[in-house]
Parts: C-alpha cells; structure tokens; sequence
C-alpha cells in the first residue's frame, strides 16, 4: 500500500496498526472488614501478632467520630495520619485493652501499623504504652539525679545493669502527676538518685513531662486498678464485635480480640445485650463459647439464642456491634 494511501485509511479508521494492550487494571483494594483482607478481626490471633511496622511513636491527637488518629515518629519527628482499627489490640497500663481515646497528647507509646497499598501506616493494628513495654522486656529508668527540689530529674534507660541510651534524658513532673511508691497511690515521689522507675510520660514542646509514675513495688497494685477501671467500662460500654450470621432464632458473633481477657469470662448460659452504637438493643443467651487464638487471647466465637428471629440480620457485614454482660 502507497505511504498516501495508508494515510488515509489511518484517517478513516482511526488506526495506525494494531492495537496497544489496555493498562493494567488498579489492584482492588479490600475494606478492612472484608472477611479476605490481611486486617480482618479474625486474623487478629494474639495481641501484637499483627503489624508490618512497629516503632516508638508520638501521639498527637485521636477522632472517635472516625477513628482517625495523628501520630509521628519519635526519631525523626515525620507525622501520619492512620486509621486505629475497632478491633486492634491493645496494652496499657499493664492491662488488656487499652483505647485510643486514653492515650495523652505528647505521649511515648509503641505502635504497630498494617499496611493499605502504598501506605505502610494505613492502620493501626495495635498499641502499648510504654510502661508496659518497658516492664514486659525487663527494661526501667535509673534515676541519675534528682533537681528542681524533686520536682525533675535525669534518668537513663536501663536492661539489668546494662544502659539501653549512650546517656541520660531530663523528665520534669506534671502538677498532677499520679505517683505509685511503695503500693499506694497519690504518695510523695520521693526520688532518689538510683530509683527504678516505670513512668507514663509526655512531649510538652522540648520537656519530658511524667504523668504516671511507679515503682517496680507498686506496678501489681497499679495493674490491679487499671483492671478494675477496665471492668467498669465492659458494664458500661460493652465490648465490640460482629454478628457473623442467624438462623432459626440463633446467631454467631465475633468478640474482638480487644477483649480476649473480658471475653474469657463469659460463660454459656449467660444473658448479654447486643447493640449497634446508639440503638436500641436486644437481649440473648449464650449457648457457647470458643477463642480463636493463640494461648486464648485471639477474638472470641459466640452462640447466641433468644433474639427475635430476623432481628440482627441487618447487622450482619461488618457492622461493628456492642455486647454488654449482664
């Protein structure tokens, strides 16, 4: 065909030789709820089982409306924005959960994030305070002075007698600092140079700020309250979940692995009320009980009889649940 010739048909027909392939297709992107997706409660085996990066974080500030939180790294200060997952799991206190509506503006925590395609902070799958870590790896602050008529001091990260830091960090403490010496709440701080401390603590601009503070004597008492704060707030809030499926007046429900320690006192024959957040709820019996993870603190699987038949299935898909004891 002559070059003038091929012109023309290239006009006409709107082609220049054979097609090119279509562009690949975007990679789908799975809701977090979807029962296929890595972040799924059910995969949630264990607390901190689950999370890609893990590092000591900054908190800065927490939405309950849509659960978005802004944290930053500590070292290198860069901010994020994450989704904290209904069902991560979570320590503080040296008690099980923690929430994110506890955790102080400024305050230390380790976080430990799964990742949404090129995000790798996308969500937030679990968090512990620093008390905890600190106590569960053997770690404490060895107090190396003590100024400002008590009221601040210089401490160095320590594992046994080996220091964790090349130096020490200046903490000051806040006017209402909770400090545990000796098993008793709200004593005198007391310091002294080579006390080991376990402290919540804060960034306030360019200060550490202690907020929390206790001996190793006192961390069974302060775990113990921490405990019992958690207790009332089951009675009062319930613990979340998903209603997984109905028939025939029964239901199966997920307990997230949030509350593998509260879930593990529930009991077949057991009343509970079950609620979507602001509506009303409906009564039902436990039949059985099963957790799902490691060494009994995965999400917990329930059976559930008495509701109206029909009642929870517009629940079911993904819809985030309470269920409160009674």
């Amino acid at each position: 065909m002559r070059p003038l010739a091929a012109a023309i048909l290239v006009a006409v027909l709107g082609c220049a030789g054979p097609s090119a392939p279509p562009p690949p297709a975007p990679p789908s992107v799975l809701s977090a709820e979807d029962p296929a997706s890595p972040v799924h409660p059910r995969r949630f085996g264990s607390p901190g089982g689950i999370g890609q990066t893990r590092g000591w974080y900054v908190w800065h500030s927490f939405d309950p409306e849509t659960g978005r939180a802004e944290v930053s790294h500590e070292q290198t200060g860069q901010r994020f924005a994450t989704r904290v997952l209904p069902w991560a799991t979570s320590y503080r206190h040296l008690a099980y959960p923690g929430h994110p509506d506890e955790l102080l503006p400024g305050e230390r925590v380790n976080l430990f994030f799964n990742p949404e395609g090129d995000e790798p902070r996308a969500y937030l799958v679990h968090f512990q305070d620093e008390l905890g870590q600190m106590k569960g790896h053997g770690h404490f602050w060895r107090v190396e002075d003590v100024v400002s008529g008590g009221r601040a001091f210089t401490a160095r990260g320590m594992s046994a007698e080996k220091p964790l830091d090349p130096g020490s960090v200046e903490f000051a403490l806040d006017d209402a600092c909770v400090a545990w010496r000796g098993r008793r709440r709200g004593a005198e701080p007391a310091l002294r140079a080579g006390d080991r401390l376990y402290l919540t603590w804060c960034y306030e601009g360019t200060r550490r700020v202690v907020k929390v503070l206790s001996d190793g004597e006192s961390l069974d008492a302060l775990r113990a309250e921490a405990v019992q704060r958690e207790r009332d707030r089951v009675a009062r809030e319930g613990m979340a979940g998903f209603v997984e499926g109905e028939w025939a007046g029964s239901a199966t429900l997920l307990v997230f692995s949030t509350y593998w320690s509260q879930a593990g006192e529930l009991r077949p024959g057991q009343t509970v009320s079950l609620k979507p957040p602001g509506e009303a709820g409906v009564e039902a019996r436990i039949v059985s009980r099963s957790n799902l993870g490691a060494y009994g603190s995965g999400p917990t699987a329930l059976v559930v009889e008495g509701a109206p038949p029909g009642l929870l299935t517009p629940w079911i898909g993904g819809r985030v649940i309470r269920l409160i004891p009674r």
